[in-house]
């Protein structure tokens, strides 16, 4: 009988520590990286996106997925260039998430590194291409959000899709059948 209790309370130590350290050890890390995984793949997507008809708005949601001083002036630089350009051409990029992975994660530092890659469609009035863009992404947690630090483009775009974007047919385009007739027989 006394083995049992022995065999028993060991296995309740054992199994109680690998308890506590999933709870308090292993769930934190993992929410960390889930959390990291998020914002570097939301950065991805911020900095992908324009909207010619918002340029403010799309540059502020840029602004909100990155973090120091080398990204800040990137981002202006690039405002600086685009700004009018993109009013002028019409054009929008939307980006949208194919996968992304962490490839590091320091909880001590609050800093991560991921790969992400999205499927960019670019649309002008008439046309439109969609592309597919991997980046490498180091990302800080900033008073708990986490945002790229550096970003940096891994191969080339890679053309997915493009075409023209089909005109609307006016009224007068459009052919008028006399009433009752079908086209048919």
């Amino acid at each position: 009988m006394t083995v049992l209790v022995v065999i028993a309370v060991v296995a309740a130590g054992w199994f109680g520590v690998g308890w506590s350290r999933a709870l308090f050890v292993d769930k934190p890390i993992a929410a960390a990286r889930d959390s990291a995984l998020t914002g570097a793949q939301q950065a991805a997507i911020n900095l992908n996106t324009v909207d010619s008809a918002d340029i403010e708005g799309s540059f502020e949601n840029m602004r909100s997925s990155i973090t120091g001083e080398k990204m800040n002036q990137d981002l202006q630089a690039t405002i600086d260039g685009l700004t009018d350009q993109m009013r002028e051409s019409g054009a929008s990029s939307r980006a949208e998430l194919i996968h992304g992975t962490l490839t590091e994660l320091n909880t001590d530092d609050g800093t991560a590194k991921a790969l992400v890659v999205v499927a960019v469609t670019t649309t002008w009035p008439d046309r439109f291409n969609r592309v597919k863009v991997t980046m490498r992404l180091d990302v800080e947690d900033v008073d708990g959000v986490w945002r790229a630090s550096s970003v940096e483009p891994v191969g080339g775009r890679i053309p997915l899709e493009e075409g023209r974007i089909p005109v609307d047919p006016t009224p007068s385009d459009m052919a008028t059948a006399p009433d009752g007739d079908t086209g048919g027989q």
